[in-house]
């Protein structure tokens, strides 16, 4: 009996915590309160269009370098072993597209207009201002940094929202010059 009471438990904590919007970022030091949570955009936005610059990229070190060194000496000879394990970096991809299409609509990508694509996909760096290109992208929220410690998270009063995660549909590109 003990058993099934601690399952039923467990199950309701594991759905309870299932679907949580994640907690609004701030780019400043100072943070907004716990309970302070993001909207969430589910869609998946197919964008096409033209490439109109060259695509530029930010890297950033994620990761400190890292090292290991360990020295045994017996009888006077000696050992010395060790690992070094580099930084990590991570970074992202920006693609200037004049939009074709975007599916569903959005107003992130009006068509006819220029937007800039975040890209996570590393093809995208090889991409030429004429290339024609689809994208899958989600429309990200993005709060403007906080300026007070523990500061009440007003959603609309410091929101932005920008198309992030992209990935080419598929490496075919149709050129135009």
């Amino acid at each position: 009996m003990k058993k099934w009471i601690l399952l039923l438990l467990l199950t309701f904590l594991l759905i309870g915590c299932r679907g949580q919007a994640p907690q609004a970022a701030s780019d400043s030091p100072q943070t907004y309160n716990a309970n302070a949570r993001i909207p969430v955009d589910d869609n998946v936005y197919i964008i096409t269009g033209q490439v109109v610059g060259e695509v530029a990229s930010l890297s950033q070190q994620i990761a400190p370098a890292q090292g290991d060194l360990t020295g045994l000496q017996a009888r006077g000879y000696g050992y010395l072993g060790g690992s070094y394990f580099g930084a990590e970096f991570g970074g992202k991809g920006f693609v200037r597209v004049l939009v074709h299409s975007a599916t569903p609509s959005t107003q992130l990508a009006p068509p006819e207009e220029i937007v800039i694509l975040k890209t996570t996909d590393t093809k995208a760096s090889v991409l030429y201002p004429g290339d024609v290109v689809t994208f899958k992208c989600r429309a990200q929220y993005e709060a403007v940094a906080a300026v007070r410690e523990n500061e009440a998270f007003n959603e609309s009063k410091v929101e932005t929202w920008e198309l992030d995660y992209c990935r080419m549909l598929t490496p075919v590109i149709d050129v135009r010059e």
